[in-house]
C-alpha cells in the first residue's frame, strides 16, 4: 500500500492498477464481499430510483492551477464501492464488467475537466495571457453556474463519457443514461443529448473559456477534446482517497476492488 500521502491519499503508480487483476476471481456472494455490501449498505442514499449522485462525488479532478504538483484524478474508495454496488443491483453485469464500467465512466468524466484546463493553458500560451484564463473561468463562470442547467462543463463531461466509449454495449449505455436521468441540474442535461446540440454546446463553452480573447492558432475546443479518441486517462496522476469511516473498511475495499495496489 505504501505510505500515507497528505491525509489518507494514496498515489497510484499506473492507472491500470485500479482495474481488477486479470484472472482474479471474486465471488459476489463470498463472505468478504457480503461484508463489503454490509459496510456500504447506505449506497441507496446516493444511488436510487429517484436520484443518482454525480460522478464528481465518486472521483474528482484537482486542477494544476490550484494544486500544483498534487494535481490529478482522485478516486474516493467508499463512494466508488457504492456506485459499483448500484450497478450490480440494477444490471445483470458480472462484478468484473460492473467494476470496469464504474471506473471507465468516472475516470473519463473527471478527465474531461483535465482537458478543459489543458485547453485554457493552450489559449494562455498562444495569447501570452498573464491573467490566467482558467482561474478566471472557474471563478466567474463555472462556480456561478454549477448546480444549474447552465453548467456546460458538467453537461459535456457527462456526454463525453458516452462519446469516448462508443464501443459500449447497449446495456452499458442504457445504464449510464439512466444514471444521468437521475442526476442534478447541469449533469442531467447530458441524458439523451442530441448530437447536434452536443457540438453546439462546445462552441458555447469555448466562448466562455476564451472570454474576449481570440487565438486563431488554437484548434476549436471540440477538435481539441476529440482528437485523441478513444480517450484514455492513462498518464495522468491518479490517487485513491480513503473516505471511509474506518481504516479497516478502506483496506477491505482495496483488497477486494483494487487488488493490484
Amino acid at each position: 500500500m505504501g505510505e500515507y500521502v497528505r491525509e489518507e491519499v494514496y498515489p497510484i503508480i499506473q492507472g491500470l492498477d485500479l482495474y481488477l487483476a486479470k484472472g482474479k476471481a471474486i465471488s459476489y456472494n463470498s463472505s468478504s464481499f457480503n461484508q463489503l455490501k454490509l459496510n456500504l449498505r447506505e449506497y441507496e442514499l446516493y444511488f436510487n430510483e429517484r436520484r443518482c449522485e454525480n460522478f464528481d462525488m465518486v472521483g474528482t479532478y484537482r486542477p494544476y492551477h490550484f494544486n500544483s504538483e498534487n494535481f490529478g484524478l482522485y478516486l474516493y474508495a467508499e463512494m466508488f464501492g457504492m456506485y459499483l454496488l448500484s450497478i450490480l443491483r440494477q444490471t445483470l453485469m458480472t462484478l468484473r464488467e460492473a467494476h470496469t464500467l464504474a471506473l471507465d465512466s468516472v475516470l473519463t468524466h473527471v478527465s474531461f475537466h483535465y482537458l478543459i484546463e489543458r485547453y485554457c493553458i493552450l489559449l494562455d500560451d498562444v495569447g501570452r495571457n498573464n491573467e490566467g484564463l482558467y482561474p478566471a473561468y472557474k471563478r466567474k463562470i463555472y462556480s456561478q453556474t454549477w448546480g444549474t442547467q447552465d453548467c456546460l462543463e458538467e453537461t459535456l463531461a457527462n456526454a463525453f463519457v458516452l462519446k469516448a466509449h462508443s464501443y459500449w454495449t447497449d446495456k452499458q449505455k442504457d445504464y449510464i443514461q439512466s444514471v444521468y436521468a437521475r442526476q442534478r441540474e447541469g449533469y442531467i442535461q447530458a441524458h439523451n443529448l442530441n448530437p447536434v446540440h452536443y457540438q453546439e454546446l462546445y462552441g458555447l463553452l469555448e466562448n466562455q473559456l476564451r472570454g474576449q480573447r481570440s487565438a486563431h492558432e488554437v484548434p476549436s475546443l471540440y477538435d481539441f477534446v476529440h482528437k485523441n479518441l478513444p480517450f484514455r486517462f492513462i498518464g495522468l496522476p491518479v490517487y485513491l482517497v480513503n473516505d471511509c469511516g474506518k481504516l479497516e473498511e478502506f483496506i477491505q475495499i482495496v483488497e477486494l476492488l483494487f487488488p493490484q495496489i
